[in-house]
């Protein structure tokens, strides 16, 4: 049996609703601003008027005690993202990560002048990329080769020893009972 909070068409229905509050949010604004919103036409235009008029609050959700239980916890979580997040942003910020919008010039440009900027501006980011991919691989081949030479001579350590070994059994008379033997 589902419960009504738990319904998924429920769920669906309210998240539907919300999308559409904002989207009529988003309308609304955009239209209070005549000079950037272009003009609407027709029923298109009617109907994004009724639906500014009638403007709906979202529907409150529905509230169970195992919600209770979900919230504190979430507040836990969420204060501890919050407290992440803000020691990822120092760290980001005192690596020197570049930032993700790349594709924007400081300068107007035309479009021309725009995409053979984008177009260096990506050959530069790929020559970074590279350079740095063949830097990471240098440093795993001196990584790996660090280690076989630890292994080396851990191996040729082993082989003195059981020459070692092997010349000491080899010295004891074969009738002779070897304490050593033992060890081997």
């Amino acid at each position: 049996m589902v419960s009504m909070a738990t319904d998924p068409a429920e769920a669906r229905k309210r998240r539907k609703e919300i999308i559409q509050s904002q989207r009529s949010e988003g309308e609304a604004s955009t239209a209070a601003e005549p000079a950037a919103a272009a003009p609407k036409k027709g029923k298109a235009a009617a109907a994004a008027t009724s639906t500014n008029a009638e403007k709906k609050p979202p529907k409150k959700r529905k509230v169970t005690a195992d919600d209770d239980a979900n919230k504190a916890s979430n507040a836990a979580a969420a204060a501890a993202a919050a407290a992440a997040s803000a020691s990822d942003s120092e760290s980001v910020s005192s690596s020197k990560k570049k930032t993700q919008i790349r594709y924007d010039p400081e300068v107007p440009m035309s479009k021309e002048q725009l995409a053979a900027w984008r177009r260096e501006a990506r050959r530069v980011r790929n020559r970074e990329s590279a350079a740095a991919s063949r830097q990471r691989i240098r440093s795993r081949i001196s990584e790996l080769e660090e280690e076989v030479s630890e292994w080396k001579s851990k191996y040729g350590q082993a082989m003195q020893r059981l020459e070692a070994l092997e010349a000491a059994v080899a010295a004891q008379p074969s009738g002779a009972p070897a304490a050593d033997q033992a060890h081997v």
